[in-house]
């Protein structure tokens, strides 16, 4: 008589089991999209970035800038892009900036923040000098800011852009591209 007990228990245990747990799945991801972060597995989000390939994963971004340095370190992905020529345009600019972030967040799995520079090399002095960084991390990245820099065009962008990806503006680049 126990053991039909003891049985009967683990059965019903079981069922209820896989009754309740899908629930408390949905429960807790509807409180993350009323919250407004919600994880996603996708086919692409499963690169996983390390020192063994992070040449060719980046090496076959489709970006128009150069890269010009590239360093990874516990989770960070620090990426040189590099103007060279005065045929660019903040478009062009912005729109490499976008493709970067969203490999870096969106297709990989174990970049946590991105440190974004686009640098212009000065042929004349043979230096390098900054035009725009930004300091962008997986917590605080969104589709909407992600979206706007995507869509900037020639326009300055704007200050929630700015303090969202922590994108700093120097003054070459104020004078160069944005206020000409």
């Amino acid at each position: 008589m126990n053991k039909a007990w003891l049985i009967g228990a683990v059965l019903l245990l079981t069922a209820t089991s896989a009754v309740i747990l899908p629930k408390l799945a949905d429960i807790d991801s509807s409180v993350q999209q009323r919250n407004g972060t919600v994880e996603t597995f996708t086919g692409s989000h499963n690169t996983v970035l390390g020192n063994d390939n992070l040449v060719d994963v980046l090496g076959a971004l489709p970006l128009t800038l150069s890269i010009d340095s590239v360093g990874w370190e516990d989770h960070v992905l620090s990426l040189d892009l590099k103007v060279s020529g005065n045929d660019h345009e903040p478009e062009e600019l912005y729109q490499n900036m976008a493709q970067a972030i969203s490999f870096a967040i969106q297709e990989t799995s174990n970049v946590d923040q991105l440190l974004l520079r686009i640098v212009v090399e000065d042929k004349w002095l043979g230096s390098r000098r900054l035009l725009l960084a930004g300091d962008i991390r997986r917590s605080e990245w969104s589709y909407t800011l992600q979206d706007e820099l995507q869509s900037a065009g020639n326009l300055p962008i704007s200050d929630r852009l700015k303090t969202g990806f922590r994108i700093s503006e120097t003054e070459l680049w104020k004078k160069q591209f944005i206020y000409p």
